[in-house]
This record gives C-alpha cells, structure tokens and sequence, in this order.
C-alpha cells in the first residue's frame, strides 16, 4: 500500500491547501473553521538564546490560558526558531494523558528541566567543550587562510610577470612593460568613446572603424614623438601602425561589429559598457601595479619571519574576536548610538580591503624575494608557470559541487546546527533504543514521574533531528510552521547592477514548500529531503559574509578569513532550475558578490537580514489577529525591527500598519515607552489589509509583545533587572545566560504573556 504523499508534492499556486489543513486541526480540536473567525498567528521574531527564553514563557503563558491551541500559524525567525522548532516537535510525541498544550502549562516538567539546564547549551563552555569548539575553528580558519593564500600568489604571480614577462633583453624596451599592458584597455576606451561622439545612427560600423583608425594614428604619433618604446622598437613603429589599420578594416575583424543594435539609443548604450569595461580593466592592471611596486619596496628588506605577519595577523584577529568580552565592548558601541554604528560598519569594512592589499603585498614581496636569487628565466617565466598552476587549481576547486562543499564545512553552520539540535529539537528524540535521549515523555511531570536515563547534551545521536518531510506539526493539532530565512542578493540578477538597498529576498520554508518573496509556496524535492536543524540554523546565521542590507565587502572578506560566518549555500530550490552564475562561490562569498534567487545556489543566512519579527509571510496570508514577541536587540526602545516591518508591509503587499497613539490603560504606545519604563505588557496597532484577488479589504489587529520592564515581576526577576540595567535588552553576543539570567527572562515571557486573553485572539 503506497504512503499518502506529503503537502509538499502538491501544485498550488495560493494557500488553500493550508486553509484546508487549518480546518481540519481546528475541527479535530473543536474549534471554528477560519471562514468564521479569521486565522490566528504567532510570530516569534530574532534575538538568540534571549528571544527563544523570552518566547519560551510567553508560549507557556498561552498554553495556561488555553489559547496555545488556536494558533494557527507559527512562524519563527532566527533564535525564535529555537522555540518554534522544539514547539513542532512537541506535537509528533506519542500521545500522553494530556496534550501538548497542557503539559507546557505544567511548572514541572521534564522539559522544563532540561531547557532550565541546557537551553544555553549554543556556546561553549567547559574546557572541555571549549577545546573542541576551538578545533572546529581553527580548522575553519586554517582553510580559509590556504585559500587566501592561493588567491594572493595568483595575483602576484600576474603583477610580476607584468614588469617582467618582456624584458628580453636590457634594451629591447625602455618602456615599463606595465604601461604597454596599460595602454591596451586604454586605448579601446579612446576608440568607443571617439565612437559615442562621431555615431553615424545610418553607419554605426563605419564610425567604429573610423573612431579605431583615429585613435590608432593618434597613439601611434604619440608614441613617435616621446620615443616610449625604445630603440629597439621605434623603427617599425608607422608599419605596425599599418597593420592595425588594416586589420581594423578587414571583414575577419568587423564581424563582431554584427552584434551592435540598430537602435541609436541602444547602441550608444552598448559603447559605454564596453568602454566602462576597459576602463575597469585598467583600473586592475594599475592596482597590480600598486601590488607589485610596493612589493619590491618591501621585498628589498623583507625576511623569512617577515612573511608570517598576515597569517598572524588573521590569527590574532580571530582570537581577539572570540573574547566575549570584546563582542560584548562592540556590541554596546554599536548599540550606544547611530553614528558609532555607521563608524564600526564601515570602519570594518575599511579594515577588510587594507587586510587584503595586505596580504597581496606581502605574498608578492616574499616572492620577488624569492625569485631574486634566480636567473633572468626563471624570474622571467616563474611567476607565469605559478600562477597558471594555481588558477588551474582554482578552476578545479571552483566547480559548484565541489566548492559549495567545501565552503559549506569549512563554516560553523554544523557547529551551530548541531548545537540547536541537541539543545532544542532533540526533545522529540523518545525512546528506549540506545540512539533516542529521553526513555520517558519530555511532557511529564518532573516529580511525579522517574525521568530516568537522558542522554547528555554532548552526544551527538542521530534521532535527535527529523526529516524535513516528516516535519508536520499541523497533522498533530499544531500550527503550521513557517521558518524565515534571507537570500542575500547584492547584484541585480536582472540587470546585473550593484543592490544598493535591501540586498536580500525573504525565504520562508514550511511543509508545505518554499516560497520567495511576495511568492505562495511551491513544492521542492530538494526541501524534501532536507531537515529541520538545518532550516532553523540557517535562519539564525546571524554572522555570515551575506548579512541582507547590513551586506558589505570588505567585512565579508574579515568574517570569511577569520572562519566566523555561519552562512549556508543551497542549491536553487525552483523546480528544474537550470540556473548558473558568473561569479564562482569562493569569490562571491569572499567578497559579497551575491547574485541571488536566479543562480544556481543561494547564499542563506539569518532570516532578521530581511524582516526580524517573522511577521512578513503572515501578512502574506492575510491573518487577521498576530502576535508577535519583537525580541531583537532594542536597548534604546527605537522600534526598528517595527519600522522595517511597517515599511516591507507597505511596499511589499500594499499593507498599512497603524499604532494606536493613545491605546488605553491596557496597552503601551510605541511613541511613549522608553528604557526603564515599566508600562504594560503588549503593544497594539491595526492592519489594514486592501482589497486583492477578488477578496475584500480587511482589518486586522497586531499584539506587539515587547521585552520590557512589567509591574508585579517577581522578586528574583525584580532584583536581576535592578543589578543589570540593560535588563531586558541585553546583548546578542551574549548566547551563554547563567540561571538566574535564564530565569529572568523566561519569567517575564511568562508574565508578559498572560496579558494576552481570549477575546483579543477571536
């Protein structure tokens, strides 16, 4: 008997089938169908180890009031995904004596327990622990740094063989053999410029050829004059002039002339990128120039020792960056104010192009070194045979499968997923068998019940994920989950410009497919034989060299040397997508080059680069009430994560989000409530949703459930926000809470929570 094929073989083009999947959980639990009151959803925005503790006691306060059930939707983003992955896994338990809702309701459980004890678990701590977190990053580091290293004698390699490739002899040319190369891109940038100015639009080839003829008497003069070639050369000067010429005029020449437009407008186009090229061109071959000069100066005094100060350098790099306290000094600086943000990111950014002339100046100097102790040959010739050899390497190495590997395990991801794995999705891992974790049910009380042998967080057991496919927490009376990610995206795939605003696409992934954008979901068999660990720690890989509109070069190159990026390259999930790009992985993660969703892999990172709050696929659904918990990083209560969700919703969907000025004594306002304030828990605004596709135009109401100081907190939670005034806008740097950190959290979420009642879901 053939198995019932899942959501994700299903061709539709809108939500139905959700709707359909929506009623029939809501009939099994006795509730309306959504025609009568409108879906329900539940957004559990970014923020790390803060956000899923933070979300842990707001959904328990939800299943105490009995309101957990009448989530339609969950959709997570970054460490909301924590939570929201754990929640999803609840549901493919065994049944117990009581459901899942009840027994997160429950203050004794044994997963509560075990949260309590390992929901920290994402960043090392222990010796031991530490020590292997070490190993996998310096090994990260190490191959990042051979790369570097190959790009860097590639490069060299060119730039000497530059000054070096034709002097045959000491007088066979007084010119610098880098002008000769230089004056090639600049003399067809003269040629298509002189061909924008004298375009005939009835005979666009004979211009070309006449703007070709021009510049070549024009160089060919010049050079007579100024003697630049030298005497060796200088006496054949007017009879090379006489080839070009004629070779300009030739049929076998002008062929390629056939590909110009007919259209004036279209045309003068077409020689102005052709001219921009050559210009770039000559921009490179000046820049080798700069590598090569000032690695002769260098190398006149450089030393064995000498060359080991850029991987040094790296190595110290890497290791100042893992002292928390120094990510926590960064953190507090950025957060202090806008214009200490802007001076990091770009000083970063600065700071990555100087490590990268860097490390090309240095490899270039230790090799002149080098090659001065050889004959004129070899010093002619080696650079040349070195730098074929490696770009031969590099091709190899650059074949998609093969780099996308490489670059994919030489990140942290599967540090950081395994992590999650364990700490967090492993709650399902229920069994007697020597690979399952718990030999009793999560969901039973802690007191009542001998917990039994549970496997410690460190062992790594293969049960503790699941198929993606079999990732379906609708089918057991649980929401449907949507988990967000961004697709980075810094050139245009349609006109192939630079994107200069968002530089990301929002993907969102659930078991009903994967849908990009504005985009309904669609069935992927790639998606299908994915799992969930590694959606939820794609959604939060907050470092990476793609970070959406937070995207920039010369940081790309920093996280990518020093091995902490957590990125993840994915084949295109578009159906039979024969999708390619001209820019290899290697250099477009290197140096954040992306060209996004139309390539034949996408560059993945945490969901927060596009939209933090998770509340963008629900408004795509149109969901009528939404609660969200805005837990990203806000120690100044400005609401960004808000404002970028308001104006996503606008442009995006047409969609009008409006905060009540004057909410009432039940509510905070978004435009009053500042630090320390101790005001009440949620936040409220209306959405209006247009007319589309035939359905009328709606409202609908947001619950903002927003980390701040509440009235009644309980002592241990009062005392912690007294010792700690960024209580609770910590840091994000921060992923290792101690219990009483852990603690105050999770009280709040649970106080904060119980704000929300019945009738504001109805």
């Amino acid at each position: 008997m053939m198995s019932e094929p899942s959501p994700l073989h299903v061709q539709t083009s809108d939500i139905e089938i959700e709707n359909k999947a929506i009623n029939t959980r809501r009939k099994e639990l006795g509730l309306n169908e959504i025609d009568d009151t409108g879906t329900v959803g539940l957004a559990l925005s970014g923020g790390g180890i803060r956000s899923a503790t933070f979300c842990l006691g707001l959904v328990r306060a939800l299943a105490k009031k009995g309101l957990l059930k009448k989530i339609d939707y969950l959709s997570t983003v970054s460490g909301g995904g924590y939570l929201g992955g754990m929640l999803g896994r609840l549901y493919a338990l065994p049944p117990t004596n009581r459901p899942v809702e009840q027994s997160l309701a429950s203050d004794d459980t044994i997963l509560l327990a075990w949260l309590r004890n390992n929901g920290r678990y994402l960043t090392p701590a222990g010796f031991l622990d530490k020590s292997l977190a070490i190993t996998q990053i310096f090994r990260s580091f190490l191959a990042s740094l051979f790369l570097l290293t190959l790009m860097c004698l590639v490069v060299s390699g060119i730039a000497i063989s530059l000054n070096t490739l034709l002097v045959l002899e000491p007088k066979a040319l007084a010119t610098p053999p880098w002008l000769i190369a230089l004056a090639i891109p600049v003399y067809f940038s003269a040629a298509l410029s002189l061909s924008y100015w004298i375009l005939d639009v009835n005979k666009p080839k004979k211009s070309l050829k006449i703007a070709f003829t021009i510049t070549t008497l024009c160089y060919v003069l010049f050079a007579w004059i100024t003697q630049l070639p030298g005497y060796f050369v200088q006496p054949y000067i007017p009879l090379i002039a006489l080839l070009i010429i004629t070779l300009i005029n030739i049929k076998c020449v002008s062929a390629p002339l056939k590909i110009l437009s007919p259209d004036p407008g279209t045309l003068r186009q077409q020689l102005t990128r052709a001219m921009a090229n050559c210009l770039w061109l000559a921009g490179v071959i000046l820049c080798l120039w700069i590598i090569y000069g000032l690695g002769l100066l260098w190398s006149r005094g450089i030393s064995v020792s000498d060359a080991l100060i850029p991987p040094t350098l790296l190595a110290l790099l890497k290791a100042v960056w893992e002292v928390n306290g120094v990510k926590k000094l960064l953190s507090k600086m950025k957060k202090s104010g806008p214009r200490i943000s802007i001076s990091l990111t770009q000083g970063a950014n600065i700071l990555g192009y100087l490590l990268l002339l860097f490390s090309l100046v240095t490899v270039c100097a230790a090799e002149i070194h080098i090659l001065s102790y050889t004959s004129l040959f070899r010093y002619a010739l080696y650079p040349s045979l070195l730098g074929l050899a490696i770009v031969g390497f590099l091709g190899y190495l650059c074949k998609p499968e093969r780099i996308i590997k490489f670059l994919n395990l030489s990140s942290l991801h599967n540090f950081y997923r395994s992590r999650i794995e364990r700490a967090w999705l492993s709650v399902a891992n229920v069994g007697s068998s020597h690979n399952n974790r718990f030999k009793q049910s999560p969901l039973i009380d802690w007191f009542d019940h001998k917990p039994g042998d549970i496997k410690k967080v460190t062992d790594a057991l293969p049960m503790d994920d699941v198929q993606f496919k079999d990732y379906q927490p609708h089918n057991n009376q649980g929401p449907i989950h949507l988990i967000t990610c961004c697709i980075n995206q810094t050139v245009d795939d349609r006109s192939g410009n630079y994107n200069a605003d968002r530089k990301g696409i929002a993907l969102t992934v659930s078991s009903f497919g994967f849908e990009t954008g504005t985009s309904f979901p669609k069935p992927s068999s790639e998606l299908e034989s994915s799992t969930l660990s590694k959606w939820v720690a794609i959604s939060g890989a907050a470092a990476a060299t793609g970070m959406g509109s937070l995207t920039s070069p010369g940081l790309a190159l920093i996280l990518f040397l020093i091995g902490g990026r957590l990125g993840y390259w994915e084949k295109n999930l578009t159906p039979k997508a024969n999708k390619s790009s001209l820019i290899p992985a290697l250099f477009a993660e290197m140096f954040a080059q992306f060209p996004g969703k139309n390539s034949e892999y996408w560059y993945l990172s945490d969901g927060g680069h596009f939209e933090n709050t998770g509340v963008y696929p629900l408004l795509k659904r149109r969901v009528k009430t939404i609660v969200v918990a805005d837990c990203g990083a806000d120690p100044e209560f400005i609401f960004d994560d808000l404002e970028n969700l308001v104006r996503k919703a606008r442009i995006d969907y047409a969609i009008s989000i409006v905060f009540t000025p004057s909410p009432g004594p039940e509510f905070s306002a978004v435009t009053t409530l500042k630090k320390g304030d101790i005001t009440p828990p949620l936040i409220k605004a209306t959405i209006f949703y247009p007319a589309q596709d035939g359905k009328p135009a709606m409202k609908g109401t947001l619950l903002v459930v927003k980390p701040h100081l509440l009235e009644g907190m309980g002592l241990d939670t009062e005392r912690y926000a007294k010792r700690h005034s960024d209580f609770p806008q910590q840091t994000t740097g921060d992923q290792f809470f101690d219990e009483e950190q852990w603690e105050a959290y999770h009280q709040l979420g649970l106080q904060a929570g119980k704000a929300i009642t019945k009738d504001m879901l109805s």
